[in-house]
């Protein structure tokens, strides 16, 4: 016989519970949360000798649980499962099933406040580079030679050197805004600052072959599979093609002077 037929939470008061919870229109991952809650606290009754029989579960039994969570995992854990048990004798008293709570005024444990976490330099730089290559199409060797003055954060564009030395402006929208405005903060703070290059690192200005490491590194990451810049390059047109952007304005885009690119691009095989 399993633990909890013979615990303070059998079979048949877990089902009713879990059904006053759905009817309350908790998610399911709420209601998973506080369901194992109670087989925790079960077992742990069970463990320590501790009585198994609701009218003999008092507070002190519910601390000690409390207090050996606390031992084991993050704060933010055992006051998910204060949460869950709570809910629980709170609604055993609801319907009757005890007169008071072994809860009643106690207090969940304290979570101590932590500063958030706080993306560093090449992090941010990372984010900042995949969004604008997505947004522009533009290549590697082409996000490497950007330079600060290239830079205008409030028009949103980038001015880029091409094949042959060809300028061309790009834009780049709202959020790849955001993630270069924010790269560019932490920048300032940097040994490399005084670098002429808009991508730098630890060891100073990016290269073109860190900007392909950059993308195929949090690609595996993100467990998204092998990615690499020119991927993402055909991934702006194909977007671009998709949105019925005109093939002019895109061969504008990306640096083309001949129609011939736009066959080559493939399409079909950008399943990610």
């Amino acid at each position: 016989m399993s633990t909890f037929t013979i615990a303070v939470h059998a079979e048949f008061l877990l089902s009713s519970f879990t059904r006053s919870l759905r009817a309350r229109n908790l998610s399911e991952r709420t209601v998973d949360t506080y369901t194992e809650s109670l087989r925790q606290f079960a077992d742990f009754l069970v463990r320590q000798g501790m009585p198994t029989q609701l009218d003999n579960v008092s507070r002190e039994h519910v601390e000690s649980f409390i207090e050996d969570l606390l031992g084991k995992w993050k704060p933010a854990t055992a006051n998910n499962r204060y949460r869950g048990l709570q809910t629980y004798f709170g609604w055993l008293v609801e319907e009757g099933e005890i007169k008071v709570s072994p809860m009643a005024r106690m207090k969940p444990p304290r979570i101590p406040e932590s500063p958030p976490d706080i993306l560093d330099l090449d992090e941010r730089r990372d984010m900042a580079i995949i969004r604008i290559l997505l947004d522009t199409g533009l290549r590697r060797s082409e996000m490497a030679a950007i330079t600060m003055s290239d830079v205008d954060l409030d028009q949103q564009t980038l001015r880029v050197i091409g094949k042959g030395g060809r300028v061309r402006g790009v834009p780049y929208g709202r959020k790849a805004a955001r993630d270069l405005d924010r790269y560019l903060r932490v920048r300032k703070q940097k040994p490399h600052a005084a670098s002429p290059k808009l991508w730098i690192g630890k060891s100073g200005p990016t290269t073109p072959s860190g900007i392909y490491q950059v993308v195929r590194d949090r690609a595996i990451q993100a467990g998204v599979g092998h990615v690499y810049t020119h991927l993402l390059r055909h991934t702006f047109a194909h977007m671009w093609l998709s949105s019925e952007g005109a093939e002019g304005d895109l061969m504008r885009l990306a640096g083309w002077r001949s129609r011939t690119m736009l066959q080559r691009l493939p399409f079909g095989s950008m399943t990610w």
